[in-house]
């Protein structure tokens, strides 16, 4: 209905590194009061940000494997390395993966995440976006 993917922008908080000790590193945003923010899920995403488009996997939601909380948006950027804290970036969402939903550890939610990097660059590579 917009005749453009959905997107959010706002800049990149410190998390709780859990992400990072998964080796899967996250940049998160906290959206604002009010911010309207897609459904919790798992989404195929591309982040801009430095001027340059990275493909990425975004969880909205609560991280309920994690005892939950907020809602955040973190991405994971499937071919990044480096430091985005407090820098801006635009979180483009192209295709909706999966529902957020709680594992029963860490490392069941890691093999998830494999399973959603490679279905995001499926849906990414397919669209053209990238």
């Amino acid at each position: 209905m917009l005749g453009r993917p959905f997107s959010l922008s706002g800049r990149v908080a410190r998390g709780r590194g859990v992400g990072r000790k998964m080796s899967f590193p996250t940049a998160n945003m906290t959206p604002r009061e009010g911010m309207l923010i897609p459904k919790k899920g798992v989404y195929a995403t591309v982040v801009n940000t430095g001027g340059k488009e990275y493909a990425a996997v975004t969880n909205v939601g609560a991280r309920p494997t994690f005892g939950g909380g907020e809602v955040t948006v973190e991405s994971h950027l499937t071919d990044f390395s480096g430091d985005l804290y407090g820098k801006k970036m635009t979180v483009r969402f192209i295709e909706r993966i999966r529902d957020e939903r709680r594992f029963e550890n860490a490392e069941a939610l890691a093999r998830q995440i494999e399973k959603d990097i490679s279905s995001a660059r499926g849906y990414l590579s397919k669209e053209g976006v990238l």
